[in-house]
Parts: structure tokens; C-alpha cells; sequence
């Protein structure tokens, strides 16, 4: 089937599109990544893909760049049928895909890096810069000095590296995911504009987001996921951030708590007035307020960039505050407060300690550890224990780094939850697990809280805040703009900070 496609002169076209996703289904074991997801993407166009986290966007980006083989659909670019499940031809199909986490050699130059990519390290017999890499450099206005090193760059440089090397590969069809995650305000606007740039050039861009308003600004059409499927298409100009909310999340925000809403006991945590700067020295969080009780499990909930992580972290004690406190009057830093951050390995867990001495991380002078030496024994009863608590079966001895990402999260809640905390902060605490391993977490923070401590959370999951939580903090712009129970939330606040 052909589509009519905007011309140059205004007229219609009815050459294929330029990439056409048929029926693509994706299974991880019993988890059904993608379910027969079918889209079009058209010429010199800029494409918002929308959804929750686990809602199948990276994985169909990933099929499309031939990472993944799909168990059953086609693509075709042009019109053409496209091998599936192999790098090589998406690339050579024109499809390049800059990754979250850049895949940048950082000892080598700019320059280098490119080579690496265009000519596998031919670099070396040149004496000056590709020309197709100059051309590039003046007409999408990138802003770039390619003979300074990766780690001498900065993140944002380093991101329109990746896309320059993309580009300079011979992509048609650049796939960027969650690319703002790492730049700040200012930096996001010029990535934008290079954006704008490289869709006039002719090429298409694929943008997976949670930050509605951002690729609102950039975006010509919007396609949102939801539980594998593909459940809306449309123009950006037709879209605002509260409507595309509502798609996002569907109708399951309709089973609320019923766990008591009324706070049980003493204040836990007091927050007075709390200011928090982000990585670019601004106002992440603003003079934010609230208390939590014991018995009570608060979700901290917004879309993803408004504030709550900050707040977690300067909670946790990983982020400066600039004004205001934060109060704990009954607990002791050591023995009542449990904290699990949003990254598990490298904040929450050390990668190269064994499994044992992380079961003890940060609880060495908790009984029996407080003495000179650690006893060997008393560390494996312990990390014993801690694995025992959630199911974990490794050997104790084995660096942590070699645990899946669900055993991880076992560790850490294990350690954290240990001499049963009577506050718990955590960071998105089922971040990339599977259903089973996110309901024992779930079912491990609801335990705790009915044993009467206090759980403040920060989700992605509006699921998992609305089925667990007694009270949800709804943040907008790094201000508490709502303190409701599940049942009175409507998810404009979260777009608008306006019920």
C-alpha cells in the first residue's frame, strides 16, 4: 500500500514512506515487548514516540536498528523489505540510532571516533577531515571541535558527536532515545534546533521521550505505545501534553489504593521549605514541604524531569540542599533509615566488592559489625540472610556486577530493609525489572509500611503509585502543586500543575 506524502511543491507524493513498521512483535520469554506494532514514518519529518517506561518504544527502536530480531513482522524501507536482526543492513538501509548511553571511545579525538565509524580507523592515513564530516559540520549547525578528546568534551558535545558520526555514516533515519536526558534546558534547545536542521535536510528523526513538552516543541507527528501496542498516531499541532498524559496511561489508573488513607502514628520525615539544584545549578527542586508518618507509603509522582529524583537524593543525602531542612526526629541515621537510589550499581551496590561485603555496605557499624575488625563469618551469616530475604541463589563470594538486574534490586532492598528500617526512601525502586521481581519489591515497601514505618517513593509507574501508595506528592516544575489521596489524583496536574 502507498500513502500520499507532502511533496516539495506542496503537492501529494506517492512513493512509499520512507519507513514503514508492519506487524512487529518482540517477546522476551513470557514478557511481550512489542505486540504487532505497525507505524509509518514519512520524509523530513520529526517523530515523537511516546509511552511509559516498559511500554515497547526503545525495544521497537532497537528492532528497527537490527539490535533485536523480531519474532514475527516486516519493515521496509523505501518500499523495500529489510533483513531483520542485523546492524550491519540497518545501517546500510540509512538507519542509525544514538543510544542513552553514548558509545563514544573517550581517549580518542572527535575525528577519530568518526573514522572509527565511517572508515574503521582510517584516520591515521588522512591528513585532514573528511570532507562529508565538514559539509555536515557547516549545514546542521553543530557547534563541534573534533580534534579535542571524548572526555574533554562535554555531555552535550559529546551528544551531537554521536549524531555527527550517525549522520556522517550515511544515516537517513536518525532513532534518539530519551537524547535530553542529559542536557540541560539551554542544551535541549540547541539540540532541537540541530533537529530541525537535519529533518529540512531531508531526513526523518525518531525521538523517544518522556518529557512531553520538550518533543511537543520539536516534534511533526506523535505515535504513543502502551503495553507493546501502538495506540495512538497523530500530528504534534493536534496534541497537548494533558491529552497525550491520558493516552500514555490508559484507564488502569483506575485501580486506586485501598490501603488506609489517614496517617497512623509520629512524623518520620519532615521536609521545611526544601530547595535542591540540579547538575546545572538550577531550581530542580522549590521550597518544597510536607510531612510523612509512620504507617503511611507517599508516592512521589509527576512526569520524569520535574523534581523528584533531586528530591530523593538530597533526601538520601546524595545532593546538596540550598535551603531549607530536612527533619528526622525519630530515626537514626544508621540503624532506621533504608535508602535505595534510582541506580542500583555504582551508587546503591560497589560492582567489584563480592555479594557479601555489599550485604554489609554502609551498615558496618550496625550490631554485630561495630568493631575494628569484621568478622568473615558473621559477614556471610548476614549476607545470608539478605540474599535468603528475597530469593536470591548466587555464590556470596562472586562480585555483585555479576547479578541480573532484578537479583540487584533484591540485594540492595534486602540490605536496606534489614533490621526493619522505620524510614524508607526509594528512588523508582522497580526500575527495569520483570512483573515478578517489581511485585516483590512492591509487596516488600507495602510489608514495611504496614509494620509501621514510614515509605516515601518516587515512580514512572502511575500503576505502582496508584496501587500501593496511601498518598501521592504530585510534583510539576519542582513544586508540590498537589497532597491527595490515590482516589482525587487527575493526571492534568501532572502536565499543567493545574487540576
Amino acid at each position: 500500500m502507498q500513502v500520499a506524502e507532502p511533496g516539495a511543491t506542496g503537492r501529494t507524493s506517492t512513493r512509499p514512506p520512507l519507513v514503514r513498521l508492519q506487524d512487529i512483535t518482540k517477546r522476551f520469554g513470557t514478557l511481550t515487548a512489542n505486540d504487532g506494532v505497525t507505524f509509518d514514518i514519512t520524509r523530513a519529518r520529526i517523530v515523537a514516540l511516546l509511552g511509559e517506561n516498559g511500554a515497547g518504544k526503545t525495544t521497537a527502536m532497537n528492532v528497527l536498528a537490527g539490535i533485536y530480531c523480531p519474532d514475527a513482522g516486516s519493515i521496509a524501507i523505501d518500499g523495500r523489505i529489510l533483513e531483520l536482526g542485523s546492524p550491519r543492513t540497518s545501517v546500510a538501509a540509512g538507519i542509525g540510532m544514538v543510544h542513552q548511553n553514548f558509545k563514544l571511545v573517550e581517549t580518542l579525538s572527535g575525528e577519530e571516533n568518526i573514522s572509527l565509524a565511517i572508515d574503521r580507523g582510517g584516520f591515521w592515513r588522512r591528513s585532514r577531515p573528511n570532507e562529508r564530516v565538514a559539509a555536515l559540520l557547516a549545514d546542521l549547525g553543530f557547534n563541534l571541535n573534533l580534534s579535542a578528546r571524548v572526555w574533554q568534551m562535554s555531555l552535550a558535545h559529546r551528544q551531537q558527536l554521536e549524531i555527527l558520526r550517525t549522520l556522517a555514516v550515511g544515516a537517513r533515519i536518525l532513532l534518539l532515545d530519551e537524547p535530553t536526558s542529559v542536557l540541560s534546558p539551554f542544551e535541549s534547545k540547541a539540540l532541537f534546533a540541530i533537529l530541525r536542521n537535519i529533518a529540512s535536510s531531508g531526513r526523518s528523526v525518531i525521538v523517544s521521550s518522556h518529557k512531553l513538552a520538550e518533543v511537543l516543541d520539536v516534534a511533526n507527528d506523535v505515535i504513543i505505545m502502551r503495553q507493546g501496542k501502538v495506540v495512538h498516531r497523530g500530528g504534534a499541532q493536534d496534541s497537548d501534553a494533558a491529552s497525550l498524559v491520558k493516552l500514555i496511561v490508559g484507564d488502569r489508573v483506575v485501580a486506586r489504593s485501598t490501603r488506609p488513607a489517614t496517617a497512623v502514628g509520629n512524623i518520620i520525615l519532615k521536609i521545611d521549605r526544601l530547595t535542591v539544584l540540579d547538575d546545572f545549578d538550577l531550581g530542580a527542586v522549590r521550597d518544597v514541604s510536607f510531612e510523612l508518618h509512620a504507617g503511611e507509603l507517599v508516592a512521589l509522582i509527576g512526569v520524569t524531569g520535574n523534581g523528584q529524583s533531586e528530591l530523593i537524593d538530597a533526601i538520601g543525602g546524595m545532593r546538596p540542599i540550598t535551603a531549607g531542612q530536612i527533619i528526622v526526629p525519630r530515626v537514626s541515621r544508621w540503624r532506621g533509615f533504608a535508602f535505595i537510589p534510582a541506580e542500583h550499581l555504582g551508587t546503591g551496590l560497589s560492582p567489584n566488592l563480592s555479594i557479601a561485603d555489599n550485604s554489609i555496605l554502609g551498615r558496618q557499624r550496625d550490631a554485630p559489625f561495630n568493631r575494628i575488625w569484621l568478622n568473615v563469618a558473621t559477614v556471610k551469616a548476614r549476607a545470608r540472610d539478605v540474599t535468603a530475604r528475597f530469593g536470591v541463589e548466587a555464590d556470596l563470594a562472586a562480585p555483585v556486577r555479576r547479578l541480573s538486574g532484578g537479583n540487584l534490586q533484591r540485594v540492595l532492598l534486602g540490605r536496606e530493609l534489614m533490621g526493619d528500617p522505620d524510614l524508607v526512601v526509594a528512588d523508582y525502586p522497580t526500575r527495569g525489572l520483570d512483573i515478578a521481581a517489581a511485585a516483590q519489591i512492591r509487596s516488600a515497601l507495602v510489608a514495611r509500611a504496614n509494620a509501621g514505618a514510614a515509605v516515601l517513593i518516587s515512580s514512572e509507574e502511575l500503576d505502582e503509585s496508584f496501587a500501593i501508595a496511601t498518598r501521592l506528592l504530585v510534583m510539576h516544575r519542582g513544586q508540590i502543586v498537589a497532597d491527595l489521596q490515590p482516589a482525587d489524583v487527575d493526571t492534568d496536574l501532572m502536565t499543567t500543575g493545574r487540576a
